[in-house]
Order: structure tokens, then C-alpha cells, then sequence
């Protein structure tokens, strides 16, 4: 049944493209399937340089950047960012690098290298990216969003994610879900703010990414989820997979079991059909 007869437009989003083989492999599979019409890509990462046949199998696909401070090993020379490198030379975690920007024990100049050092990586090897965001969100934070958003329009990429929330709870509505969670909805009125003043400085993205609460990991019932999803009216939105064809635990924490399912549900070629039936068309960064 589809929503009073409209047609929604849907940004499916692979993230972490380059991580590794087995998430290079899940991506290109689901992309030839059809419902999958974006991916971002990690360019300090082992697997980066598949994205020269990603550009050329798949010229259609909006293609990003997925800006990484907080897994592998710097693009740029250790030395030069040294505020972002813990001693075994990776990037800090995600908690660490948040305590440290927050305590302004990392550098604005050493993040701008970096992100610019990877961002010509890509340049070099498909153009321009399409879009941009990061991997584990870590630019949203007090400070580093701006910073971040700056750069991004400095190197003219001219869309990114955008983080509101677009809430799909599998039980209740999304206003009861808020009433339960305050935390929640507070931080999302934050995010909003920021992803308005990144909209005015000229910055396109989608409406919003859908939020799952009480699904689980992955996006097995994502059929039952676009039904539940408050649709925006004047922009599409963005739903975000991360999958893969095997488990590489020492990369993936706790997103494993997930990739696999959802590496299953969007590789279908049907999948397009099914959400075409239920009013939802999916598309690609270029709608924007």
C-alpha cells in the first residue's frame, strides 16, 4: 500500500567503502542490485584504491567521501598529525578522539591536514566526490561540525548527510518515543540547529537519516521500517547500511551480524520492486 498515493524518495547510503575486500565486494553486489544508489568511501584505509573500478562499473552511483579520524592509520604523514595518532600509530577510538577534541588536546590544523590528505586521495583517483560525512559521525561535535562543514565547502563538495533524525521506532509513534527518550530528542534539536546553519552556507543533503529504534541491528524489516517512516515533503530521505560478506571483527566492533543481514536484504534484485509497490522510489545523492 503506498502513502496516500505518493511516491517518497529514499538516499539508501552504504558507508565504509575501502575499509576491506569483504565490504568493497557486499557494496558492489548491492549496488548492481539496484536499491543501493550511494556509497562513501574511506581513503586511509587498506582497500581504497578499488574505487577506481567502483567509479568505472558504477558511473551512476553518487559516490562520497567518508572522512575517518578514528580508524586505521593517518593519509597524511604521522608526524604532521600527530595530535590524531596514538602510539601504535592508529588513530585513536572514537571515545578517545571525542575526550580529546573536547579537552582541546587535538589540533583544528592537524584534522584540516588530514581530512584535505584524504580528500585528494580520492580526487586522484574518481574526482570530485558527490557528498561527504564521517565515519562514526565524529564531526558532530561542538566545534568540529563547523569546522568540518568549512572545509567541505572550501573543497567544493557541495552535499553531505545530514544528521536529523527522521525517527521510525517499530512500536508507538515517534512523539512517544521522544517522551521516553529526552536525551534523545534533545541532542536531535542540537544536530537540527547545526544542519540548518550548514544548509544556509549553501551545504544541499537529504531531510534527515531514519532513525530505528527497537529494530535491532540491521535492516532486515526494512519494508516494515519505510512504512513506519514519517516522510519529509520537500526532500528525500537517508537511510544508512553498513554491509558486508564475512566478519572482520578486528574492524567492524559491533556492527557484525548486522552487515551480514543487511548485505543479504539489499543484494536482493527484487528489493527495488517491493519498495517501488509501497511508494517508496530510491535514489541518489544527485536529487538534491
Amino acid at each position: 500500500m503506498k502513502h496516500n498515493g505518493t511516491t517518497h524518495q529514499l538516499i539508501i547510503t552504504a558507508d565504509d567503502y575501502g575499509m576491506c575486500p569483504e565490504v568493497n565486494r557486499a557494496i558492489e553486489e548491492c549496488l548492481a542490485a539496484g536499491a543501493l544508489r550511494a556509497t562513501c568511501v574511506m581513503t586511509n584505509m587498506s582497500a581504497y584504491t578499488d574505487l577506481i573500478r567502483l567509479r568505472h562499473d558504477f558511473p551512476q552511483v553518487s559516490i562520497g567521501i567518508h572522512w575517518t579520524l578514528t580508524l586505521g592509520m593517518p593519509a597524511a604523514p604521522p608526524s604532521h598529525v600527530a595530535d590524531l595518532v596514538a602510539p601504535n600509530g592508529q588513530f585513536w577510538s572514537a571515545p578517545e578522539f571525542r575526550r580529546r577534541w573536547l579537552t582541546r588536546h587535538i589540533s583544528p590544523d592537524h584534522i584540516r591536514l588530514e581530512l584535505q590528505t584524504q580528500y585528494e586521495r580520492f580526487v586522484a583517483l574518481a574526482g570530485q566526490p558527490a557528498f561527504w560525512n564521517t565515519h562514526q559521525n565524529v564531526h558532530v561535535l561542538p566545534g568540529l561540525f563547523e569546522l568540518i562543514v568549512d572545509l567541505a565547502r572550501q573543497l567544493g563538495i557541495a552535499a553531505m548527510r545530514s544528521h536529523r533524525r527522521i525517527t521510525a521506532p517499530r512500536r508507538g509513534s515517534a512523539l512517544q518515543y521522544y517522551l521516553r527518550n529526552p536525551l534523545y530528542w534533545l541532542k536531535g534539536q542540537v544536530i537540527a540547529h547545526w544542519a540548518t546553519t550548514a544548509a544556509r552556507q549553501g551545504m544541499r543533503m537529504p531531510a534527515g537519516v531514519v532513525s530505528t529504534p527497537g529494530y535491532g541491528p540491521g535492516k532486515a524489516a526494512v519494508e516494515q521500517i519505510v512504512l513506519r517512516v514519517p516522510w519529509p515533503k520537500n526532500a528525500p530521505a537517508e537511510l544508512v547500511i553498513h554491509p558486508a560478506t564475512g566478519v572482520v571483527t578486528d574492524l567492524f566492533g559491533s556492527l557484525t551480524e548486522s552487515r551480514l543481514r543487511e548485505y543479504e536484504v539489499f543484494r536482493d534484485p527484487e528489493l527495488v520492486s517491493r519498495l517501488t509497490a509501497i511508494g517508496v522510489q530510491p535514489v541518489g545523492f544527485e536529487v538534491l
